[in-house]
């Protein structure tokens, strides 16, 4: 199994002497050129590797590292590793430096130091990284899906990957001769660049399709912890560490939302998002009562003394039909998809802010300018999930991109971040200026010198991935390295205006097929920091809603409620014979509720409008004899947090429908699930922004309030005078006759 390398070397004094009377052995490696980690992710730039072999009983042993192909430059100094059993065994550590060399074990006999032996096997020192996902990092090594030339590949050894994660586990050394794809050559080409003399060993721990709620679970074949397992020992055969293992599975596990980080979180740290340690096997609960069985974690093959995470994305995903906005289906309803993954933006970004988070390294690059899928010949685009094989600006450019995410978060790369962290709203209203302190905007179109987009579609704009109020931006441009956004339509910004960027799937994308055909992604912001490979980095999708607050004095008059109220109820019930309600509201909310919050009720849910956490809306209605014609039924919404929303619920108990209506457009009519009596409860009093014992206050921004007895039998405001009318400012919504709580702002 083992190569042995034993030689003896005497002294003029030992040759006087008579031949050494003692011998030593090392055993080799498992394989040549095996790279050890050397903990850069903790401050370190050296690794302590475990070697041992045979030898004389009772006789002390020294070894060393001897470098290569430095001229002996970074050859360690001879040290004392153990003593010989008496039953002939010997084990010890050295600890070699980070370097550009190759080195072998060396060990001696300290009594007779002529007497030596050498490890047949080199190693390394350098980094050694892990990729976690499922099929977008699988194409990287995926042949079939590389359909592009490889770019050289400057130092042959620096670089191998090893993979095997649904097969059988080899290693392979990236060169000119042997790339193994473009893509793995692209990747490799960025390490080099960044890090030149220092070698990588790339672990890809990727299947396609799978999820890694099937990985933890031994009772689900569609991804197996024993194949990942086989193949991380593979990888780790001869004492090595992961220094670094780095996630973007967002695809399959997509539909966690919300709950992602709740969801995931013990897989990474053994604990759930409060800090309480989890035992596996276990069953994970999260979101509204779900749960999943889990039989492993992380923590079973990494030693978090030796290993930290990397974050990095969510990675580009594109739309497949029609839009009106980053969220919205061209008719109005939510792309659910697109929805999901700006709700796994967000918590991913508050899981790794959890103070038991100490496994992760800082959130790092979100890789969304590159290319998904492929023109079908027929008009439309294709494999629409999946980076392009055919043009460098996919698989490539996604294998450069998850080299810089990597890099950067762990600290091999020291640039700045590309966010956006500052923002001008010009006095007048005339414009909106947004910029990163990680240097001047520009795009991939103009890094390119390429020709403008044509005015084929509002949206094509200089700078893409800006919504204005909730639409995509029709104008925003480049200027002094900033991005200057005008309002849609002309005029100037008001008070009551919001900018957004990179909702949804974080493509600026609304237009199928024609976003794709030419290559909108060119106009994402990016920030040319100086890297290899790419001509810029991205901008970070979703900055904190504080940095595009608008400043703007106020015109149309607001209040700002808290936990503890205001809230508003009726001093009488709703009159006995009513048989329609219509209730209007305007409203923006600072952040996504905790907690599901109350916009307006009946109470005993008579009639109830909820917001839930995850930016949908919940529906409750009961008849006159209490009967529960709507029972609890969620309407995909896609509300966010920093948008204004008007919203119209209206219930006709005689139609035995209830139609609701977001910034204009019905997004959803629902049927009785049970015939009612025509009425609604006469002994329950209606109110707005919680329940009448203050439960599920509402937090946030209210423009005006509404209510009729009445409805149009459209989702849209009677015209008849509201029985109930709500306005700000402060002053005004704390002096009304309904109020309850304490007051507004």
């Amino acid at each position: 199994m083992f190569n042995l390398s034993l030689s003896f070397q005497m002294n003029r004094h030992q040759q006087n002497a008579g031949p050494p009377s003692g011998f030593v052995t090392m055993t080799a490696f498992t394989r040549d050129k095996t790279l050890f980690d050397s903990s850069f992710a903790f401050g370190g730039a050296s690794a302590t590797l475990a070697i041992s072999g045979t030898g004389s009983p009772d006789e002390p042993v020294e070894a060393r590292a001897v470098s290569l192909d430095d001229g002996g430059a970074t050859t360690t100094a001879w040290a004392d590793v153990g003593t010989i059993s008496s039953g002939g065994t010997w084990s010890g550590q050295i600890t070699a430096p980070r370097s550009a060399s190759w080195f072998r074990p060396e060990v001696r006999l300290k009594n007779q130091p002529g007497v030596v032996a050498q490890g047949a096997n080199r190693f390394g020192v350098g980094h050694v990284i892990a990729i976690w996902g499922q099929s977008e990092p699988e194409r990287i090594i995926n042949s079939f899906y590389n359909g592009t030339t490889a770019p050289a590949v400057s130092d042959p050894e620096a670089v191998q990957i090893i993979i095997g994660a649904a097969s059988t586990p080899q290693r392979i050394l990236i060169s000119n001769s042997q790339p193994y794809t473009a893509a793995v050559a692209a990747m490799a080409a960025t390490l080099i660049a960044a890090r030149p003399g220092e070698k990588f060993a790339v672990i890809f721990q990727t299947v396609a399709g799978t999820d890694p709620r099937a990985l933890v679970d031994d009772s689900d074949p569609s991804r197996l912890w024993s194949a990942d397992k086989a193949l991380h020992d593979f990888a780790t055969a001869d004492g090595q560490k992961v220094g670094i293992a780095a996630m973007s599975w967002y695809a399959s596990p997509g539909n966690l939302a919300a709950s992602y980080g709740q969801a995931l979180y013990p897989l990474f740290s053994g604990k759930d998002t409060a800090g309480a340690a989890v035992t596996f096997p276990a069953t994970i609960n999260y979101g509204s009562g779900q749960s999943y069985h889990a039989d492993h974690w992380f923590g079973e093959l990494y030693d978090y003394t030796k290993t930290k995470w990397v974050i990095y994305g969510p990675h580009r995903f594109d739309i497949d039909a029609d839009m009106q906005d980053a969220t919205h289906y061209a008719g109005g309803a939510p792309n659910t998809n697109l929805v999901n993954k700006q709700l796994v933006r967000d918590s991913v970004r508050a899981m790794l802010a959890l103070p038991s988070a100490t496994m992760f390294l800082p959130l790092g690059i979100e890789p969304t300018t590159y290319v998904n899928g492929y023109d079908d010949g027929a008009g439309g685009w294709t494999d629409l999930a999946h980076p392009a094989g055919g043009t460098t600006d996919g698989v490539q450019a996604l294998a450069r991109l998850t080299a810089h995410a990597v890099l950067r978060a762990a600290g091999l790369s020291t640039w700045a971040v590309p966010v956006f962290d500052n923002c001008l709203w010009e006095p007048t209203g005339a414009y909106v200026e947004a910029w990163s302190s990680a240097g001047a905007i520009t795009t991939t179109r103009l890094a390119r010198a390429e020709a403008a987009l044509p005015a084929s579609f509002p949206h094509w704009t200089t700078v893409m991935g800006f919504q204005v109020n909730g639409a995509p931006a029709q104008n925003a441009q480049i200027v002094a390295g900033r991005v200057r956004i005008f309002k849609n339509g002309g005029g100037n910004f008001t008070a009551a205006d919001t900018i957004q960027f990179g909702e949804g799937g974080a493509s600026g994308q609304i237009q199928f097929p024609e976003d794709h055909v030419n290559g909108i992604w060119k106009n994402l912001p990016i920030v040319d920091v100086g890297v290899a490979g790419v001509s810029g980095i991205p901008v970070r999708p979703l900055p904190a809603t504080s940095v595009f607050a608008n400043t703007l004095p106020v015109g149309t008059p607001t209040f700002t409620t808290s936990a503890t109220g205001p809230y508003y109820v009726s001093p009488t019930n709703i009159p006995a014979g009513t048989a329609a309600i219509t209730f209007s509201g305007r409203f923006r909310l600072p952040s996504l509720p905790s907690t599901t919050q109350i916009i307006f009720a009946q109470d005993n849910l008579g009639f109830d409008i909820e917001i839930m956490n995850n930016g949908n809306l919940r529906a409750n209605a009961r008849d006159g004899l209490s009967v529960k014609v709507i029972n609890n039924v969620v309407v995909p919404a896609g509300i966010q947090a920093n948008v204004w929303y008007d919203l119209i619920c209206a219930t006709d108990q005689v139609a035995q429908n209830m139609r609701i209506s977001l910034n204009g457009v019905v997004i959803s009519t629902l049927g009785f699930s049970a015939s009612g009596n025509g009425l609604f409860l006469s002994n329950r009093a209606a109110g707005f922004l919680a329940r009448k014992s203050a439960t599920l206050q509402f937090i946030g921004d209210i423009e005006y309030l509404k209510m009729w007895y009445s409805v149009t039998g459209s989702a849209t405001e009677p015209a008849t005078t509201p029985i109930k009318h709500i306005t700000g400012p402060a002053a005004v919504a704390n002096g009304d006759s309904w109020k309850l709580g304490s007051n507004a702002t």
